[in-house]
């Protein structure tokens, strides 16, 4: 990497951060394509968004169990944990490539497999996150979030464009065989990862004391808390549009294939740019961003809402994606620099169970309602109550105004056990 780049991306400086970047990168495109499959598959299948908005609870369901998962990644070695969840993650989508191309996929197999995969998941990502933290120092974290979280998001770009043109003419197993091949590769990574971690557990066996711990150090940090709060409404309400991506397309574009890739692709476009930007230059600048992107976050879907052909709707897939991802990525960012290691897992397990655990049940409701009310309402009223959420937390006297201010949450001293 040329020094100048290096110098703006000091985490990069670090050979285990490359080796885990590397394979979170390929882990998350792996998950993307997967879930680009699923959705287009069970839509052709069963002609509902619905389903689809079931396939995806399915996927992310599991992620209200990651509360766990933390205590699992606060307990054992994280870096173990990482590769054996990556090795299931990857048989998962092996079995969903042979049944394919077998011909014998049904919907009912979508959806379990993708649930088992949702619980690999719920517990590899707080393993992940708490590793992150230990592979840089700690004036190089703020660096290695964004670039983790950029390529997390941004990988959404890459599974629509190398597995879109096979939806179209291969089928839905070339999809499938893109995401295992990723999901190796992502496998293969973790072993170049040489950084011995583990969390503050002794006794996995106390669940309950040990998840109190995490929730009384989220509730004894007001500005942490409030963080939370405002993760989950943008999550439920900017963010859980995949179940109605293949009806909107086919409906308001006309496009049932090329717009659905296009939508995705966008996002994942937006994502990428938006989060890179962010690595490259965000600097001091984190609070002030916060605030703006979660406005965009909100005023995105407005115009999404509003789009009948596909170029406006490519336009506003973009701007969803680079403004949810940079709003995503600056929320980790203030909590990953602020919460102690011993502690880290669990905090961020439950800020993903915050995340993913309410998407999925918003996608759920989506998907049901937009089969009676159409996509264009459920991109417009959502967003802008976001939109309004977040004004109002900049005007009141919350301690989100002065995050927004210093881009710093402030640490809490003492102990939250």
């Amino acid at each position: 990497m040329p020094a100048h780049l290096s110098n703006r991306l000091p985490a990069t400086r670090h050979r285990d951060f490359r080796a885990l970047w590397g394979g979170t990168t390929c882990s998350s495109i792996s998950l993307w394509t997967l879930l680009l499959g699923n959705a287009w598959i069970v839509f052709k299948l069963s002609d509902s968004s619905f389903w689809v908005g079931v396939s995806t609870f399915a996927s992310m369901s599991p992620f209200l169990l990651a509360p766990f998962g933390g205590v699992v990644a606060d307990r054992f070695e994280r870096r173990l944990l990482v590769r054996l969840t990556r090795l299931g993650a990857l048989t998962t989508t092996l079995c969903l490539f042979a049944l394919a191309s077998l011909g014998v996929l049904d919907v009912w197999m979508v959806v379990g497999i993708a649930f088992v995969q949702g619980i690999v998941r719920a517990i590899e990502i707080p393993a992940d996150q708490a590793l992150l933290a230990n592979v840089v120092p700690l004036e190089d974290l703020s660096n290695a979030v964004s670039l983790t979280t950029m390529t997390q998001q941004g990988s959404r770009a890459v599974g629509p464009l190398l597995s879109g043109p096979l939806l179209a003419t291969v089928g839905v197993q070339g999809a499938y065989a893109i995401a295992a091949l990723f999901a190796l590769l992502a496998f293969i990574s973790m072993s170049n990862v040489q950084t011995s971690s583990r969390g503050g557990i002794t006794r996995v066996g106390q669940v309950v004391a040990n998840l109190g711990q995490g929730l009384a150090y989220i509730r004894g940090s007001r500005p942490v808390l409030l963080i939370f709060l405002l993760v989950t409404a943008h999550c439920s309400l900017t963010m859980s549009f995949d179940a109605m991506l293949p009806g909107f397309a086919e409906t308001q574009l006309h496009l049932p294939s090329g717009g659905f890739t296009t939508i995705t692709f966008g996002v994942g476009m937006g994502a990428l740019v938006g989060t890179f930007a962010l690595a490259l230059f965000a600097g001091g600048r984190r609070g002030n961003l916060l605030l703006w992107m979660g406005l965009a976050s909100g005023v995105a879907p407005i115009l999404m809402s509003a789009s009948s052909s596909i170029a406006p709707a490519a336009v506003s897939s973009v701007l969803m994606g680079s403004s949810q991802a940079m709003f995503m990525a600056l929320t980790a960012v203030l909590l990953q620099a602020v919460v102690p290691d011993d502690v880290r897992g669990r905090v961020m397990s439950l800020y993903l169970m915050a995340a993913g655990g309410i998407m999925a049940f918003a996608n759920l409701g989506f998907g049901s309602l937009a089969d009676a009310w159409g996509a264009p309402a459920l991109f417009l009223t959502p967003g802008a109550a976001f939109a309004t959420l977040v004004l109002v937390t900049r005007l009141s006297g919350t301690n989100l105004r002065a995050v927004y201010r210093t881009g710093v949450v402030p640490a809490r001293a003492g102990r939250w056990s």
